[in-house]
């Protein structure tokens, strides 16, 4: 027996019908459960209860993302939402989709910066309490962000601090939450009416301590996005963290996966009779099971600040490498270093320097500038190429003043300037003059909260107090060099906890976590026909005359008597 139900109103389904029930594995396709057609008699006087008038010409509301249920033999075999795909006389057509479909379904068109976010507006003492976990303890932290910076160079800093036996923000009322990524993830997938499970993400101190950069003080968690569709967020989102997100089709839990740990603890489904003449074999299918990570980039900015941590193609071929064992040995020949391609590097921290000038207090002075940090990292020689954009925010230097011992303390800052508030006179809106889409990225910016750290240019002598050397810092790199002084032009080097956004090395995010540890051949596809017992659960490993196999997707037939006992299957041969 079958049963449809919308809104938890049963559908009177004719006496005789066949339906197409699909489910597909997540991992392989970004989809997940939905019918093709259902053909709903709206003559029936319980489905005219249920449709209303909507065959009528002159009604034009648009019914749309209705609870539906379908239940076989007593058990449920999708639950999700009713899409009404035509009116054709008496006769309704809609399809049920669910999990990863409806996820889709809903995000193709629907702008992320339109989600109505969850902000946060706390009081300066809960504020101060951020700076001292991350996420999930915290959606947001209240860390310093350089947020504007005016004619003369000053730079305006949301967040501001002062540090000594505690720490107290300088403003109360020049503050703005810092929200975590991961906090953006679970309030998206949660708005959409799905119900958080597993999130593996939650189990990477790195991925917990990044936030998305936000230089205004008044405003909503989706103005600081990109103008991406959900779909394009979530698309970024398992590319950047090397992630799924799987949606169970029956209950609506969201389960945040890492791709590599998909199937570590899948179990074993027995498919013991097979319909040998239904086998067939699909060779060299288009089909991309996961993203390629055999190079992996950043899409940066052309700007200076991203040209010296990302050296152009060609530039590191035409220098002059010179090594030292201190950062601090270059410095007798900076003019030397200045006028000729020389890339410099240092045995201490292994990092790579140029010599560039700098303007302190209106003089130049030369020093060391950190260089090709965020490089690519992998095969270079690949066409299987993973870019991002989600990008590291500019960083820059900022002063915290310690009331312990009266001097100020050096540490990095994230720099996210906002936008000036254009002209609104109707006569440049009309030529063209000024900006009327106002200050959308292109990009989604982001840091790491370090945490309260020890900072650069700190007093000397033993205190009591907790933080007369500390303050709150981000970066998105666990190394960083200050600009150097007018009188000496001396420089320093903050290490910092090494969470890091750097994509090359032997710490840097290839290797720790894009490197392929999993290789499934998607180019042989087999179809089997078989006897099912069951709607399986994908994330499994099936046993098919004794080979092993990871299942793509399988279709089943479902009747007003119940589902058939033949299921058609799509599978990729696992190690054996």
């Amino acid at each position: 027996m079958t049963q449809l139900f919308i809104d938890s109103k049963e559908v009177k389904l004719p006496s005789e019908f066949e339906l197409e029930l699909v489910t597909e594995n997540p991992y392989f396709t970004r989809v997940g459960s939905y019918t093709y057609d259902i053909e709903i008699d709206l003559r029936d006087p319980a489905n005219r209860e249920i449709y209303k008038n909507i065959n009528r010409l002159d009604v034009t509301t648009r019914i749309k993302n209705r609870k539906a249920m379908l239940i076989v033999n007593g058990l449920c075999a999708i639950n999700g939402i009713e899409v009404i795909l035509s009116i054709e006389s008496y006769t309704a057509k809609i399809q049920i989709i669910a999990g990863n479909s409806q996820l889709n379904y809903e995000g193709g068109d629907s702008c992320i910066r339109q989600l109505p976010f969850d902000g946060m507006s706390i009081l300066p003492s809960e504020a101060i309490n951020t700076l001292f976990g991350t996420y999930p303890a915290h959606k947001a932290v209240y860390t310093p962000i350089i947020s504007y910076i005016d004619k003369d160079g000053n730079s305006n800093i949301l967040n501001m601090v002062e540090v000594g036996a505690d720490i107290t923000f300088t403003r109360a009322n020049n503050i703005a939450p810092q929200y975590y990524l991961l906090y953006y993830i679970d309030n998206l997938l949660q708005k959409l009416g799905f119900t958080k499970g597993k999130n593996e993400l939650e189990q990477n101190d790195t991925w917990c301590r990044i936030f998305v950069a936000n230089p205004y003080k008044n405003s909503n968690p989706g103005d600081l996005l990109p103008d991406w569709t959900i779909n394009e967020f979530l698309e970024q989102i398992e590319v950047f963290f090397k992630c799924i997100v799987s949606i169970d089709s029956i209950n609506g839990v969201y389960n945040i996966v890492n791709i590599d740990r998909y199937f570590d603890n899948a179990g074993i489904i027995f498919i013991n009779e097979v319909i040998e003449d239904e086998l067939e074999k699909v060779y060299d299918t288009d089909t991309s099971y996961s993203y390629a990570y055999d190079n992996v980039a950043y899409n940066l900015p052309s700007e200076d600040y991203y040209n010296y941590l990302k050296l152009k193609d060609g530039i590191r071929e035409v220098c002059t490498i010179e090594q030292k064992d201190s950062y601090r040995d270059f410095k007798t020949n900076y003019d030397q270093y200045f006028s000729g391609p020389y890339l410099l590097t240092s045995t201490d921290y292994n990092l790579e320097y140029v010599v560039s000038e700098y303007t302190i207090n209106d003089e130049s002075v030369k020093g060391l500038k950190i260089v090709d940090r965020l490089r690519d990292a992998g095969d270079t020689t690949s066409q299987n190429k993973t870019s991002f954009d989600i990008i590291p925010a500019q960083v820059d230097a900022i002063e915290i003043y310690s009331k312990t011992t009266s001097h100020y303390l050096i540490g990095p800052a994230i720099k996210k300037v906002r936008s000036e508030t254009e002209s609104q006179a109707i006569n440049d809106l009309i030529n063209g003059n000024t900006d009327v889409k106002g200050d959308i990225p292109d990009k989604l910016y982001v840091g790491i909260y370090y945490g309260v750290c020890v900072a650069l240019n700190k007093g000397t002598g033993e205190h009591e107090e907790a933080y007369w050397d500390k303050m709150p810092m981000s970066c998105h790199d666990n190394y960083f060099i200050n600009k150097p002084t007018t009188m000496t032009g001396s420089q320093s080097i903050l290490e910092l906890p090494s969470y890091s956004l750097i994509l090359d090395g032997d710490n840097g995010l290839f290797n720790q976590v894009y490197k392929s540890k999993k290789s499934i051949d998607t180019t042989l596809e087999y179809h089997f026909k078989f006897i099912a017992d069951r709607i399986y659960e994908l994330n499994n490993i099936f046993l098919i005359c004794n080979k092993k196999y990871y299942c793509k997707e399988i279709h089943y037939k479902i009747s007003s008597k119940g589902i058939d006992k033949i299921a058609e299957g799509i599978f990729y041969l696992a190690d054996q």
